[in-house]
């Protein structure tokens, strides 16, 4: 999302218990939106706030969680008409270069501010800090905005020099003025086209499907008709050199489809724009504008395939497929001749190759961390400052194997690269950190290597890891004593690096995982009737495991069990997925295999209706995070910068959360690539665990 400062009108004087309706003019509405602009406060908005004489007053806002922090400024409406009629007297008349639209936009200012019948003014100017409110960085904050009217006395004649930019840049210091800005006050969505409000729907389209940038909070459209040939688009070719515009959904343009633009798309909080080619043959035009619109870099002044990294940083592309980074202030060129340049959203890094093959690390203004000798460099750990780093075996031979290492964000290389792997959650992960703040790196032969993560080696005993099979559990690595098939396997413990063997080797295990993936033993099928099933009924199996479910809550468990017993006496397709245009679908018949029993069917009921049971993909990190609608996990939070960034590390975290309040995490086994499980109280674990056992149901509690 932009961050913005936004100007609101209101009756009462704001506090935490105020009122914001987020619909302009609403029937007895008790406030006004005035205006907007993104990234930062413009000039009129704090001389409206105050001045040296009349500061504004540090006031909360109620629209926000924190409703009771000191969040934004407040003005009472006599001193902000006052400083508006002073400015007015200033600067009128108007300068001659001002052109047309700037003037409109002046008297429409002039009508919003004089007419206005509230008794309040508000800056919300929250989201231009990334601060809590509760941080010393963010009162610091919003005393500098309130600061800022210290610098000009409405008491007194003349212009100040530092409201000058006023007269001379009307564009960038008035804001946007329209009532819809009051829309902020509620978190601004996208909807789908079918949604589109009239204004927009009968003359837009989508550009493409769902086309709607975040970093705006505004969609990509194109018009029904051609701006200049009045005519609809005919094909998909002419689709792609269509006029195109961003516009929010309260209505602010930010380009509008008269412009020209055949592309658009934000990054770096920048508008990026492509333009057609001048003649035919020629290449396509690019040009870079502000979150508000305003031009950063012309389309005219000649950058191929210009487009913005961070606010201070753009890329362009030669013909020859080089890329050169410059600085978007001046267009200084920082470093050309590279084969390729990209931003990093996980760690903000920039990250360049050069020619060499050796990769540069930037920061957002395109300053270097250090003197960089890698080849690669995965994201850095925002807490401890580790990532992975890659070096060639023989530098300089780009034939050479590469060979991982850790390196901190000061240029330190901690572990050397000297190593097959180092352990992370995932391809592009910061280093995973064991209990007891331990790295885990693998050699060429598969010899495990434990260092701290200040770099010392604490552990480098003569055991074996299998490529595929490096499973780290319970804070044990699956090692093997020799190598090969006839290696002896066991579980090597990071804490205290002791050996305990399995009695297996790895040809007995890697044969049972191919077993298990093959399926080599045929399944019995038995087939069962509905009406079968329903008489088979374990009530007390299904009343213990419905009120296990509930955490004990018998009430809850009556529920529970009445829903489950409906659905498998008639199951609604849509909980079950089931596809009843197929002609083979036959509710009434339900199949067996191998060891399953009618617990089981009963079972797999209870998963479509049930409420109690996630389920995620095995690699959805996000989701895992966000499971906090499970019991016991309204205050959980999963801190993957220290605790692992991995599904692991996750569960891991979870199972450590939910036993500080007696409860435990149960995994359950699933046939296809995603995870299921469910929250219930420990003394309980066992118990349904055994229940589970009956309807061959594969379970566990997950310990940490």
């Amino acid at each position: 999302m932009p961050t913005y400062a936004l100007l609101l009108a209101h009756d009462e004087y704001p506090s935490s218990t105020t009122a914001w309706p987020a619909r302009p003019a609403a029937s007895g509405s008790p406030c006004d939106g005035w205006a907007e602009w993104f990234d930062h406060t413009p000039l009129l908005f704090s001389l409206l706030m105050g001045d040296a004489q009349h500061l504004p007053t540090l006031v909360p806002c109620s629209a926000y969680g924190d409703n009771e922090g000191l969040s934004s400024l407040a003005a009472p409406m006599d001193g902000v008409k006052a400083r508006w009629q002073w400015l007015k007297t200033q600067m009128e008349p108007l300068p001659a270069h001002w052109p047309d639209a700037q003037r409109r936009q002046w008297q429409d200012i002039d009508q919003a501010i004089t007419t206005s019948t509230r008794r309040w003014l508000l800056l919300d100017c929250a989201t231009l800090c990334p601060h809590d409110f509760d941080e010393p960085a963010y009162t610091a904050f919003l005393q500098a905005q309130r600061d800022q009217c210290l610098l000009w006395d409405c008491s007194t004649p003349g212009l100040p020099e530092v409201l000058h930019s006023l007269l001379q840049s009307p564009a960038a210091q008035l804001g946007w003025w329209s009532p819809s800005v009051v829309a902020r006050t509620e978190p601004v969505e996208r909807d789908i086209s079918d949604d589109w409000p009239a204004w927009l729907s009968e003359h837009y389209e989508e550009r493409y499907h769902g086309a709607w940038e975040e970093e705006l909070e505004a969609y990509v459209v194109m018009p029904k008709l051609h701006p200049h040939t009045g005519l609809p688009c005919q094909t998909e070719q002419e689709r792609e050199h269509w006029p195109v515009g961003l516009v929010t959904p309260y209505g602010r343009w930010l380009l509008h489809p008269d412009a020209g633009a055949h592309g658009a798309f934000a990054s770096g909080n920048c508008i990026n724009l492509v333009y057609p080619p001048e003649r035919p043959g020629q290449a396509e035009r690019h040009g870079i504008q502000d979150a508000n619109g305003l031009w950063l870099l012309t389309p005219d002044q000649g950058y191929p395939e210009a487009w913005a990294l961070t606010p201070h940083l753009i890329k362009s592309q030669a013909a020859d497929g080089s890329h050169t980074l410059l600085r978007l202030s001046d267009l200084a060129v920082l470093y050309s001749g590279l084969k390729e340049i990209e931003l990093s959203h996980d760690d903000g890094l920039i990250r360049a190759r050069r020619s060499d093959d050796i990769m540069l690390l930037l920061d957002a203004t395109g300053q270097p961390l250090f003197d960089s000798t890698f080849s690669h460099v995965l994201n850095f750990n925002p807490k401890n400052g580790l990532a992975v780093a890659f070096q060639r075996q023989r530098p300089g031979d780009r034939s050479s194997p590469l060979r991982e290492g850790v390196v901190h964000r000061s240029g330190v290389l901690r572990v050397p690269c000297a190593f097959a792997q180092i352990e992370r959650g995932f391809n592009d992960s910061p280093p995973k950190v064991f209990p007891g703040g331990k790295l885990l790196a693998y050699s060429p032969e598969g010899q495990p290597h434990v260092f701290s993560t200040k770099g010392q080696l604490l552990s480098a005993p003569a055991l074996w890891c299998p490529p595929l099979a490096r499973i780290v559990q319970k804070n044990a690595l699956l090692a093997g004593m020799g190598s090969g098939p006839e290696a002896e396997m066991g579980w090597f413990s990071l804490k205290d690096f002791s050996f305990t063997p399995t009695g297996e080797t790895w040809g007995e295990v890697t044969e049972a995982l191919r077993r298990n993936l093959t399926g080599t033993s045929e399944l019995e099928v038995r087939v069962l009737r509905r009406s079968d099933l329903v008489d088979a009924e374990d009530t007390g199996w299904m009343q213990d495991v419905a009120r296990i479910l509930c955490l004990g809550d018998t009430g809850a468990g009556d529920a529970l069990a009445e829903r489950w017993r409906d659905a498998v006496a008639h199951p609604d397709p849509d909980d079950f997925g089931w596809d009843t245009e197929d002609p083979d679908f036959d509710p009434d018949t339900l199949e067996l295999y191998g060891d399953d029993n009618d617990l089981t069917l009963y079972w797999q009921h209870l998963l479509a209706i049930a409420p109690q049971f996630a389920q995620l993909d095995w690699k959805d990190a996000d989701g895992l995070a966000g499971s906090q609608w499970l019991p016991g996990t309204r205050d959980w939070q999963w801190d993957r910068a220290t605790q692992g960034d991995g599904m692991q590390d996750g569960l891991d975290s979870l199972a450590q959360h939910l036993g500080t309040q007696q409860l435990a995490l149960l995994q359950l086994r699933t046939d296809s690539d995603c995870l299921r499980f469910a929250v219930v109280r420990q003394d309980d674990a066992a118990p349904l665990l055994e229940r589970l056992s009956q309807a061959a149901v594969g379970a566990w509690v997950h310990e940490v």
